[in-house]
This record gives structure tokens, sequence and C-alpha cells, in this order.
């Protein structure tokens, strides 16, 4: 390596954060919390900043790690575990045109004999993800100076860097988002400014559990549902049908402005900071980034059936609408002597007896998994497996090797008097995270049928924690795949018989996904 090879400010900065971060998860005098770890950031950055070559650089960080404390020989270190290792790239220690020898053997050192007590700045949860711990409260800090924006940035990709479980699955490499993000935290002049770019950062996970919320004030919702169909923003449901009616808001209209704003390019801007698994869940979201606020009357520009017309609507508190617990709201029903329907945002684990008792002369059931259920996927596949199925591999951070993660294989429950006819499992858009987790775990079912469509793509528990400045965050904390390595997370669970909804469907007040299930059943 050249030793006067000058060395970018956004390269110097990158190179800076994964030191940072390396120490901060690795060392073990870092990791036990030793250090006041971000005013050793404060203190650093400025000599990161003024290095004049990679060298120069170099020597910045060897001089720090030596102030850190002697670093004791771990035996435990050398044990070879059998990890899922998508994730894991510490090859940057390594690099021979940032790094000179002398610190890439040091940072492996330190790789060698990491950590092995407790982390200061993490800890595992009972379902396996993590707890970010012991981080600095900083109040008032919407929009922070420079070298507080850089920190949060750095904790923030550090985070993902080593306990993100679908890191290896985003459009974008994590290190060149890092690359990109650096000099858009660094010039962005004012709050509206600095909370963009967050949301574009925290985009780039493509997970549909990935979140950034900067206020508490609540926002006013439209009561209804809106899904991305023919390229189109159309409402395809109601979180309270009464209150629909009173806006004059059906069933398969097109929403084509909100007051002057033109609905389609509105999507397309905000696709860049909407966090989605997959593009439909995206504009999903993006119309409901759009349609939410403050402002509690609104114009709507709709085409209902080939006639545009401008119509007026309230919006609401979402807990106006009762949507979760709305009284009207069914568990299960016969549709027909041969088949019984199990909607599963509703039924409890002590429903579960009764429900496939009165239904045991049934030959088909159809189950709703169009909703968020209980987690009650165990006790259930009781009543769908005559044996234990392995439905998912489960894998969760190692805290003492990060950037690893351990799997687990999991299994249904089963029973000698478990339904043995048809299975139709339904799903949609609205099938997200413990929804598609359980629909796994009925999929082992002997004759089982997935009819619908593409689901949010969200599998594994959510961790929630803070960026810098008290604004809450979240992501999919634990990775689930299928038996056979097919993906969850993203593309959606498997389906059997794909069927979207259509305009004219909706308009007709038609649930084709269920009409489909029905035929299947009667087959």
């Amino acid at each position: 390596m050249n030793a006067q090879e000058t060395i970018s400010e956004t390269e110097k900065l990158a190179s800076f954060a994964k030191i940072y971060g390396f120490l901060k998860y690795y060392h073990p005098e870092v990791a036990n919390g030793t250090f006041n770890w971000d005013q050793q950031f404060i203190d650093q950055l400025p000599k990161v900043l003024n290095a004049t070559s990679n060298e120069s650089l170099s020597k910045i960080y060897i001089d720090w790690i030596e102030i850190l404390g002697e670093i004791k020989n771990c035996q435990k270190c050398d044990s070879k575990g059998i990890y899922f290792d998508e994730n894991f790239d510490l090859s940057w220690i390594n690099d021979t045109i940032n790094f000179n020898k002398s610190l890439s053997l040091k940072l492996e050192y330190i790789e060698k004999n990491r950590i092995q007590v407790d982390q200061f700045y993490v800890e595992i949860q009972p379902v396996g993800n993590i707890k970010v711990t012991n981080e600095p409260e900083y109040k008032n800090f919407e929009y922070p100076g420079e070298e507080y924006r850089l920190l949060g940035l750095f904790k923030y990709w550090n985070i993902i860097e080593y306990f993100y479980p679908y890191k290896y699955l985003t459009d974008q490499n994590w290190d060149s988002v890092l690359k990109e993000m650096i000099p858009k935290i660094r010039s962005a002049s004012n709050k509206k400014e600095y909370h963009l770019v967050l949301q574009e950062l925290i985009a780039k996970l493509d997970d549909t559990h990935a979140s950034i919320t900067f206020s508490e004030e609540k926002s006013k919702y439209l009561p209804i549902k809106i899904s991305h169909i023919d390229n189109k923003a159309v409402v395809s449901g109601f979180y309270n049908d009464s209150l629909a009616k009173l806006n004059n808001l059906q069933l398969g209209d097109v929403i084509l402005k909100l007051n002057d704003i033109d609905i389609k390019n509105e999507a397309q801007k905000n696709l860049k900071y909407v966090a989605g698994s997959n593009s439909n869940i995206k504009f999903k979201l993006a119309y409901i980034k759009i349609f939410k606020g403050l402002e509690d009357t609104i114009s709507l520009t709709i085409n209902r059936n080939n006639s545009v017309r401008t119509i007026k609507s309230k919006r609401y508190d979402f807990d106006d609408f009762n949507y979760r617990s709305n009284p009207k709201s069914i568990k299960s029903k016969s549709i027909s002597d041969a088949i019984g329907y199990i909607n599963m945002a509703n039924v409890k684990e002590d429903d579960i007896k009764d429900i496939f008792k009165s239904f045991k002369n049934k030959t088909a059931l159809i189950i709703d998994l169009r909703n968020y259920p209980s987690f009650i996927y165990y006790k259930f596949s009781e009543y769908l497996n005559q044996e234990k199925k392995h439905f998912a591999t489960y894998y969760c951070p190692d805290i003492n090797y990060p950037s690893r993660f351990v799997k687990t294989n999991l299994r249904t429950n089963d029973s000698k008097k478990a339904f043995v006819g048809k299975i139709i499992v339904l799903v949609n858009e609205g099938s997200l995270s413990l929804s598609e987790f359980t629909t796994m775990a009925f999929q082992t079912a002997d004759n089982v049928v997935t009819v619908g469509n593409q689901t949010a793509g969200a599998d594994g528990d959510v961790v929630k924690f803070d960026y810098l400045g008290g604004f809450k965050t979240t992501m999919s904390g634990n990775g689930v795949l299928y038996p056979d390595g097919t993906l969850s997370q993203r593309d959606g669970v498997k389906i059997d018989v794909i069927v979207k909804p259509t305009l004219e469907g909706l308009r007709q007040g038609r649930d084709e996904i269920l009409e489909k299930a029905i035929e299947i059943a009667n087959e």
C-alpha cells in the first residue's frame, strides 16, 4: 500500500463506522461497558477526519485500540459452532487498500479472542432476538449536530450489520448503504431533510417490519383499506364499514387524488421512504403514508365504475374503528354440510377444541389467515397433523459471535385424532409476520392447499429500539426459512393457487379468494 495514498472523507468515515461497531460488539473491554463508547466516537472523529493517508488512518485506529486494554486469550472462542452464516463477513478486516498489516492483525486477534460474557449493549430475549441495552438517552436531538448525526447512523448501521437476520436479502449491499448515507446524513440541513434521510435509511432494510417514528402525535386514518391493483390505489376493504358508508366510500373505488395530490405520482415519490419486503407491500404502505394525516376532512377524487367524481371524506383516530374487537366478526361457521370455515383473527386457544368438534363431519376446512392470528399455531396444529412435522428453520443472533446466527428446527404438534379432510388456507397481503409463520405450520397438513396472493414477506419476531434522539424504530429480529430453504421473508409464503382480487370483483362485493377455496373444497 502506498503510504501517501489519499482517502476520501466518506471512505474514512465508512472505515471508522466499521471499526467503531466491531470494537463495540467484539472487544472484551468495550463490549462489557468499560468505556463511554459514544464519547470515544466524539473524541476519535476529528482525528479520523484529519487523517491525510491510509497509513496515518491505520495508525489512528491502532493507537485507539492500544488504549482499550489488554485482551486475554479466549479458549472458548476456538470451538467450532454450526452457524447460519449468510450475514457473516469480516473480510473488511483484511482490507489491504485502507488498512495496514499491523491493524489487520490486531482486528483478527480481537475476533479470535472476542467477548464471551454478557454484552453491555445487547442481550438475547427469550424468543432469541436481541434487545438493545444501555444506550444513552438523547433528548431534544430531533436535528443534532453533524457529529451526532454520524454517531446515530453508525450505531444503527452496526446493529443491522451484526444482528439483523435478513441483511443478506437486502436489494442494496449493506456496505454500499453506509457509503451512500454518510454524505446524505452530513448534508441534511434541517430537521425535515434529516428525518427523510433516516426514513430512506430504514427503507433500505426491505423489511415490512422495519419502521421509524419521530413523533408521538397520532395521525388520523380513512376508514378504508387500500390495495395496489392494476397499478392503482383501490379501496379493497373497510376498517369500519359504517363509517366508510357514511363517507360515501365503496369497494372498488380507484382513488386518483387526495386534495390536489396525484396519488400515482406521490406513491412513486414515497417508495424510497417506505420499508417493505416486496413491491406490492411497498405500494400499499406508500398509500397508507399518503392517506393518513392530521387533517380531519379531505377531498378525494375517485373513479367509480368509470365515472370520475370528487367527494369529501373524514379521517378518524384508528381506535374509533373498533377494528380488532368487532362484535360482528365470526370465529367459525358452516359454509355447507361439507365445508367449515375458520377465521383465525378471532380464534383463541380455548375455542379450538369446540370448533373442531363441531366440524368433525366436514370433508373440508377453509382456514382464513388474511389477518393477524393469536399465537396458537402449536395447539391448533394438533388438529391438523397426525404426526409432528418440521415446518420452519429458525435462526437467532449469537451475541458472542456477532453477525453469526444459530439455527433451530421448529415442529408442529400432532394428534391421532387430527382432521383428515381437505385443508384450504387463505392468504393475501394482509397476512403478515405471525400470520405467515402460522401459515407455514398449517401447510404441513397432509391434504393442504394454499390459496391467495403474495403475503407481506416479514417473518420472525419484531425488535424495537431507539434511534439516537429517541426515535422509535423496528426490524425483524429472527430469521425464518422453510425446511427446504425456501424464503418466506420478502417473497411471502408458498402459494399453490394464486388468486388476485379484481376491480370488477370488488365492485360486486365478491370475495374471489374465498370463492376459489369453496370451489376447491367441492372438487
